[in-house]
């Protein structure tokens, strides 16, 4: 028995201190659908770790939109700066594979894009 005591309290204080990792924005979000007028849109954000952002819009299968910008989070607020100086601020929340932004006009929510489907 007191062989096992040490292995006990090892597996013990790993169970203890198993993180609890937020969900995290970072990474490549998509948002696709039909306007309601019926023109679909594919929306592609890019969202880097170092603060960088993108965002590519196809509409109607042509490439529409590209635009850059910076992002900050704070609690869960997220507040983009566009390269343009147009600044938006979202509620954001990150579950699985979802990432939504609310904010006073929409809630938009975008898929993670997996990396084999780049």
């Amino acid at each position: 028995m007191k062989k096992l005591l040490p292995l006990l309290l090892c597996l013990l204080l790993l169970c203890a201190c198993g993180r609890s990792e937020k969900a995290t924005p970072v990474g490549t979000w998509v948002n696709a659908g039909q306007y309601t007028e019926g023109r679909e849109f594919v929306e592609t954000m890019t969202i880097l770790a170092d603060g960088r952002l993108s965002v590519h819009l196809d509409y109607q299968g042509r490439p529409y939109a590209d635009l850059t910008g910076s992002w900050r989070l704070e609690g869960e607020t997220m507040t983009f700066t566009m390269d343009d100086g147009t600044v938006r601020v979202y509620t954001v929340a990150v579950s699985g594979d979802e990432l939504t932004l609310k904010n006073n006009d929409r809630t938009v929510v975008y898929a993670r894009r997996s990396a084999q489907s780049s």
